[in-house]
């Protein structure tokens, strides 16, 4: 069985997506396959991929006849040298779906994903099986992120210092980390579930929120990822209005039964924190409507504070009058 799938979603991004294959191509650690999901694309990235990677002259001349909006799903299996490519073709139904069905068709005991727009350094899955390899215990790694300048690989890493550990408590305000510099054991889709296609944004958010409150995510020195995207999909920089899908995720954490209790008021607070933020934000464009129902929710999690530091203040053990604690 293979070690890795590296699950690379793509939608209309012909050029890069080939580059970033091309960077997988040149890793150091060679025992992977490649899971392209292409969501749909309409500029001919099958074709561009298949002549690309060297697949059967047939499939290329295939594709290159047909009309690149009216091409079916499909999935093809072939090979680059020593490793092996899936391309699955299907509708356009959004990044979430396209990353969940990389991952379903994955064959290895981890997943990395990386995204079309980005790009991997040459010792990138090196520096994580090394970890993974030597720490059975070790469900989750990830990498620095290094932000590409000018269309170029650029010198510095994280601005700030990257999270490792349990993190459950970092992850709450904005995702931890950036997908691109990540691989995971298959069995955590399995244990805490896919990304949901329901969120239009901040998928990430919801997914790393399930994994950091059942595993310690570790990061490792060295394999950078190299992002080439202006905006990460899940930055603060973003604004104050993606906090909306972020209390998506947070309600389901919280009415989900995985999270312990403290675990739950963390996370209750947090949904006071950013419903805060909706109000005030709803309420500067006049949207009452809005503003109002997240004041409601923003009251009914106020209250489940309340309660949550009620119950752990009354499950503390008190002294008895002789001095012993009961």
């Amino acid at each position: 069985m293979v070690r890795v799938s590296v699950v690379i979603p793509v939608h209309n991004r012909r050029d890069m997506v080939v580059e970033a294959l091309e960077s997988v191509l040149a890793q150091s650690y060679r025992h992977f396959e490649i899971v392209v999901s292409d969501d749909g694309s309409t500029d001919r990235t099958p074709a561009q991929v298949f002549a690309t990677l060297g697949a059967e002259p047939r499939a290329i001349e295939i594709l290159e006849q047909m009309n690149p909006g009216s091409i079916r799903p499909f999935g093809h299996v072939f090979s680059h040298g020593e490793n092996t490519i899936q391309y699955h073709y299907s509708h356009n139904r959004g990044l979430s779906a396209a990353r969940n069905r990389g991952v379903r068709h994955a064959r290895g005991y981890y997943v990395a994903f990386l995204e079309a727009e980005d790009l991997w350094d040459p010792t990138h899955l090196e520096t994580h099986m090394a970890f993974l390899d030597s720490h059975p215990d070790a469900y989750i790694s990830h990498v620095a992120e290094r932000p590409a300048k000018g269309g170029r690989r650029g010198r510095r890493a994280h601005k700030t210092p990257p999270s490792s550990g349990w993190i459950f408590e970092q992850a709450l305000t904005a995702a931890p980390v950036t997908i691109s510099s990540a691989v995971v054991h298959r069995s955590c889709f399995n244990e805490c579930g896919f990304f949901d296609e329901n969120l239009p944004a901040c998928e990430d958010y919801d997914l790393w929120l399930r994994l950091a409150a059942r595993h310690p995510i570790h990061f490792l020195d060295g394999g950078v990822a190299v992002t080439r995207r202006s905006t990460r999909l899940d930055s603060p920089s973003r604004g104050w209005s993606w906090e909306r899908f972020r209390v998506y995720a947070l309600e389901k954490a919280f009415q989900g039964g995985q999270l312990d209790a403290e675990q739950r008021l963390l996370v209750a607070q947090e949904i006071v924190r950013k419903c805060e933020r909706l109000v005030e934000g709803f309420r500067r464009q006049k949207s009452d409507e809005r503003s109002n129902f997240y004041e409601r929710k923003r009251r009914r999690f106020a209250q489940e504070v309340r309660k949550l530091r009620a119950s752990q203040i009354a499950q503390r053990p008190r002294p008895d009058p002789a001095g012993v604690l009961t």
